[in-house]
């Protein structure tokens, strides 16, 4: 780190809400970090030396970015920068929005633990976090989108537990965004990135101004707007993705093509299970056919092809050739912050944030299989197609057919996800009677909206087309006439977060101790928490809600089977810490907590009726739900430095999280469909699909109470490391880390892929014979929450500096990294150990052994250099089973059989940047640099489990935008 402000520990303490600057700290009070610029504070500038540094340096591993730091790393947004750091594994990237689960919200992850384990502060303070899907592991997490970079004066990052200091969320770590303060110039900021190939192109821009200096004037008053764009950028415009989902490989001397291609088109095929006219009926077997290409030898569209099987042809798309890698966006921020000096020791300070983030998710044309029958479902479709095939193949269908349809002809679906946050604070801090005091008061509040911008139309209209001739799916013709029912500019659905909490604390010096003055600090919190989901009248359809009037409408290839979700629940939690400096050497920090959660309150309960093919809900009265949890939790940690170049530290302490509100309260209700492709899981099912299709899933809560409820996350973890100076100018830090976490909540239940794979043992899970929303019968899965996964986590963190003054400038690199040791994890409880680690394992996810960043930097008078690489270790990817998506490629480059294949080997992946920066003079630099300076292709995978529909490499863990140019220039006046 280029240069740490310490604040003395006996403010330090006063409020678990934010970092230590360093951890000989241990936390940073969170209204400390609003006013530390105005109290009588003992500071110290540590610049470049290392062991002044490590007299500072202390019990708990923090990085610190500042700002000097974040120019440094080119980065643009919040998410840009947290999610290039090495310790970060597991957050959800902008791709996992299309069509991914993302939802629009970019989130920190902390040693690939889940995000909903990360704890996400703005100036110490806790915000209004947004719900995560089952791909991106469940529970709640800080949209990360929302908060304005350019407002930011530097980042802490604690890479160890903190729930003794912070309750529930903390158990990976914390990640605390410090906002500038007392500022009293004005800045203008611009950027412009544009990569070397086609797309992707982006900009930014920002203005703040500081009226009022708090020494002189008794005030501080900061604003600051910000605007940033990104342009998207296609699966199409990117050779690595280009393919889609029909991709040619090569692997041990042997082609292949990967062919995850759907079965949803158009011109659609028609699945009917069927048996021979006045044979048995226990003898029905499953056809498809496609009547286009029964006729014209082709599927209609270059993006479509055949697959034969036995005597069936089924056309199947391309999907992922036509979907984005990475989605548009837009963001406004503003930033209001004022401290008012009330005296000489105390102050009265207040924020506001504000922001709205527009995503623009483009994604494949809807697919939306559809039941048709011979009287209420498409009976045109019936007696057109599937009544004649029936007739020339002599079969009786056991029931309706199905159509594999996609809305080609109505163009791509989009959805524009919009984001707007607030976060409002106030608070009052001083000394009196000895004693630092502080209060607080904050409301923040988070909404993202779903609305349709393209490719959605509405079934009534598209089945009136179908049945009066208008437009045939089957072939394709009269696709104009479905273009007048595109859904455009309809809200889907509307999701509300609020977080409300009071907080005081006060902290004293107690007594002496040989290696100074003890103190003890006290505190408490109390938070309401509110989370709401509203939809639109057609996301309803099929859910049974009972104020919705019955209806067949829905969006076409959207979710639907939706019921509306309001809910809410009160914490509270108590806290003290004790700082003991022991001798001159040896420095001691004992921490506790209590927190108490009542029951969720849901305002709309609905569950599942006993018959689940119905797929109907019935509404039930307000209800409180779930248990109430109350947990204690403690850490003790140590520094001890034996000699002036040496510091060892170590942690011990325990954790844990809080079930999320939406894993207790809400209805099972359809989910939409699996992520994975399988074949039947219930033979001879008439819900059987064709061999390696998707089917649907039904996800909801645990509402109950007592031991059929669900029970508060536990964890323990531990720390042990130093930091050394061997040499002048070098300074080495490492640190050992552990996490176990035992009661772990599965919120989607018995992962797909498990169940899926063993049929049998968990056949209570399955509903055959499931009426889809959209009128045809399948077999659904159903996921809810449970108790009962452990995960363990082990790694080294280190953080390695260099500095020397030459001849021609002084240069700083700096290597930092982790380690992964251990990652295991149980999807069942009391099931068999899994890892992720080095594998894509069973949950579609990867951690990578190794993440590192080497940075190098120069200063020679006015110019600046830093040339930098990001590295991260190979795996292996999915294994496939014959039968699957994996094909010998034949001599003439065509799709030969089925076969099983043991999984890519997924090559390691480098890549520099380069940025040089010119100081015109203290108030004017410019800023030129070059990202992926070797324009570095991301390495390939078939599988990119929860990062969105890209194929060919995966949106988590690579940046497929290859070299980019950027420019910034700085001005303050």
């Amino acid at each position: 780190m280029s240069q740490e402000t310490i604040v003395s520990p006996s403010l330090r303490r006063t409020i678990p809400g934010a970092l230590v600057l360093t951890a000989a700290m241990t936390m940073l009070p969170a209204i400390a970090q609003q006013a530390s610029d105005t109290a009588p504070l003992q500071r110290v500038e540590i610049t470049g030396s290392s062991i002044r540094r490590i007299a500072k340096e202390g019990a708990l591993p923090v990085q610190v970015l500042t700002q000097e730091e974040i120019k440094k790393s080119g980065a643009t947004s919040a998410s840009d920068l947290i999610q290039m750091l090495p310790a970060m594994q597991g957050f959800v990237p902008a791709s996992s929005s299309v069509n991914g689960g993302g939802g629009g919200a970019t989130t920190a992850s902390l040693h690939s633990l889940a995000s909903k384990y990360t704890l996400v502060l703005l100036d110490g303070q806790r915000m209004a976090p947004t719900a995560l899907g089952a791909g991106q592991g469940g529970g709640f997490a800080v949209n990360l989108e929302s908060i304005p970079l350019d407002a930011v004066e530097r980042v802490e990052i604690l890479t160890d537990g903190a729930s003794a200091l912070y309750g529930s969320d903390a158990i990976a770590g914390v990640v605390n965004f410090i906002l500038k303060k007392n500022k009293t110039d004005a800045s203008v900021y611009a950027n412009v990135q544009s990569p070397q190939h086609p797309g992707g192109k982006s900009s930014n821009f920002a203005i703040s101004k500081g009226f009022g200096d708090l020494e002189t004037d008794k005030f501080n008053i900061l604003a600051s707007y910000s605007h940033d764009e990104q342009q998207q950028l296609l699966a199409s415009q990117r050779s690595v993705s280009s393919q889609g989902a029909y991709l040619p490989f090569s692997s041990g001397g042997k082609n292949y093509i990967f062919d995850q291609r759907t079965s949803n088109t158009e011109p659609a095929n028609i699945t009917v299970k069927a048996y021979p006219t006045g044979g048995d009926p226990a003898t029905a077997t499953t056809y498809t056919f496609n009547p286009f290409y029964t006729k014209n030898g082709n599927c209609g569209s270059a993006l479509a092809g055949v697959q034969l099987s036995g005597s069936d042809a089924t056309c199947r798309f391309n999907y992922a050739a036509t979907v984005q890698d990475i989605p548009a966006t837009k963001r406004d921020s503003g930033l209001l912050k004022g401290i008012l000096k009330l005296g000489e020791d105390s102050n009265l300070w207040g924020e506001l944030v504000v922001s709205r983030f527009d995503m623009l998710a483009q994604f494949a044309a809807s697919a939306q299989p559809m039941g048709v029958n011979s009287t209420t479902r498409l009976p045109t479709i019936w007696d057109k197609y599937v009544a004649p095939y029936l007739a020339a193949n002599g079969l009786t269908a056991t029931d309706g057919a199905t159509l594999g349809y996609r809305s080609i002809s109505a163009g791509g679906r989009a959805d524009d996800f919009v984001t707007n946050a607030r976060h409002l604070a106030f608070g009052l801090n001083g000394l009196s009677m000895g004693w630092n005091y502080n209060a607080s008061l904050t409301l923040s509040h988070s909404e993202i909206q779903d609305n349709a911008a393209g490719g959605y139309t509405d079934y009534t209209g598209l089945a009136s087309l179908v049945a009066d001739g208008s437009y045939d799916p089957l072939t394709g013709t009269g696709a104009g006439a479905l273009r007048s029912y595109l859904l455009n500019g309809t809200t889907f659905s509307k999701t509300r977060s609020d977080l409300n909490t009071v907080h005081g604390g006060a902290q004293h010096d107690v007594f002496a101790l040989p290696g100074g003055t003890a103190i003890v600090s006290l505190g408490g919190d109390y938070s309401q928490t509110r989370y709401r989901i509203g939809y639109n009248p057609l996301i309803l359809s099929g859910s049974g809600f009972s104020s919705q009037p019955a209806s067949s409408d829905y969006p076409v290839g959207g979710t639907y089977g939706l019921v509306p979700f309001d809910a809410s629940r009160n914490n509270w939690g108590v806290f003290s810490e004790l700082l003991l400096p022991v001798t001159k050497t040896l420095e001691s920090t004992l921490s506790a907590r209590y927190d108490s959660y009542d029951k969720v309150h849901s305002r709309e309960v609905y569950s599942l009726l006993a018959d689940p093919v119905s797929g109907l809900n019935e509404k039930l009265a307000d209800a409180d739900l779930g248990n109430t949890f109350s947990s204690a939790t403690y850490k003790a940690s140590f520094r001890w430095t034996p000699i002036e170049k040496l510091l060892v530290r170590g942690a011990y302490g325990t954790g844990f999280k809080a079930p999320n509100i939406s894993d207790i309260a809400g209805a099972v209700t359809f989910a939409g469909n699996t992520a994975g492709s399988y074949n039947c899981p219930i033979a001879g099912s008439s819900g059987c699909q064709p061999p390696n299709s998707q089917y649907d899933l039904l996800s909801g809560p645990n509402g109950a109470s007592g031991e059929a409820g669900l029970k508060p996350e536990k964890s323990k973890q531990w720390t042990l490391g130093f930091r050394i100076e061997p040499l002048s100018g070098l300074s080495l830090g490492l640190d050992l880390w552990n996490v176990k976490i035992s009661n772990q909540i599965l919120s989607q239940g018995i992962a797909e892929q498990v169940a899926f794979s063993n049929p049998a043992r968990y056949s209570a899970l399955f509903v055959d014979g499931y009426m889809d929303p959209a009128g045809y019968k399948t077999i659904a899965y159903t996921q809810t929450a449970i108790n009962g996964g452990e995960a363990n986590y082990r790694g080294i963190d280190w953080d390695f500096v260099y500095r020397s003054r030459l001849p021609f400038g002084n240069l700083t690199a700096t290597w930092t990294g982790t380690y992964m040791l251990k990652q295991n994890y149980t999807s069942v409880p009391g099931g068999e150990v899994q890892t992720d680690l080095g594998v894509f394992g069973p949950d579609q996810a990867v951690v990578f052994r190794v993440q590192t960043r080497l940075a190098a930097t120069l200063q020679s008078g006015p110019f600046t250099n830093t040339l930098s690489a990001n590295y991260k270790s190979g795996y292996r990817d999915e294994s496939y089973e014959a039968g699957t998506a994996i094909f010998v490629m034949n001599a003439d480059g065509t799709e030969g059989e089925t076969t099983a294949f043991a999984g890519l080997k997924v090559p390691s992946y480098t890549t520099f940047d380069w940025q040089g920066k010119y100081a015109f003079s203290k108030a004017f630099t410019v800023t030129a640099g070059i990202k992926n300076l070797f324009d570095r292709n991301p390495p390939l995978t078939l599988q990119n489990g929860g990062g969105g529909n890209q194929i060919g490499y995966d949106g988590r863990y690579a940046d497929p935008l290859g070299r980019s140019f950027y420019l910034t220039a700085n001005y303050a006046f």
